[in-house]
């Protein structure tokens, strides 16, 4: 198929993924604390759903959505969840759980070239838990904007804050003092 244009990208807010099917507690925590620090709210859906019925009704939505599952599987309507958020221009955080000792699995480069290769307006990948190395981080090539330490890590609120102002367009105008 050769596109000649793409629609510009959704001003909706962004659609969470994971890289892979991630753990349901690890995801869930992570969009709730994404949410609470960008003084917004979220929606869940699952891959099973279809997605061209779930981005249409949430469009307009200023509603962080939350995707639930494998977002390149193949789903029953013909497609992916990836493909699907590309044709509607969704901006897009690839969540990635890192192991404790900060280090990246693999799917992290995988889904960010899938991302690329269907052209998924793809805001960046975040790092769930483990230890924040930003020079691995630089080195790795990959798209970072930010992590989500563990609950309990003493730089968990300024990291989420700063990953919510980066990424979120409410967060940005608590943050610089608008309402």
């Amino acid at each position: 198929m050769v596109v000649l244009s793409r629609p510009p990208m959704s001003t909706a807010s962004p659609v969470l993924v994971g890289a892979g099917a991630l753990p349901e507690l690890v995801m869930r925590d992570a969009v709730r604390t994404l949410a609470r620090h960008g003084r917004c709210s979220w929606r869940d859906h699952g891959v099973g759903e279809c997605p061209q019925t779930v981005l249409q009704q949430t469009a307009e939505s200023s509603d962080l959505l939350r995707l639930s599952g494998d977002p390149a599987e193949l789903h029953a309507s013909g497609g992916t969840w990836l493909q699907a958020l590309a044709d509607w221009q969704r901006p897009t955080l690839l969540l990635v759980r890192a192991r404790p000792d900060g280090g990246i699995p693999g799917s992290a480069a995988a889904y960010a070239a899938l991302a690329e290769r269907v052209q998924l307006p793809l805001l960046g990948l975040v790092q769930l838990e483990g230890e924040w190395d930003r020079a691995s981080r630089i080195r790795d090539g990959l798209p970072w904007c930010g992590w989500i330490p563990a609950s309990g890590h003493p730089l968990h609120d300024e990291a989420v804050m700063a990953l919510a102002q980066r990424v979120l367009p409410q967060a940005i105008a608590v943050g610089s003092g608008s309402h």
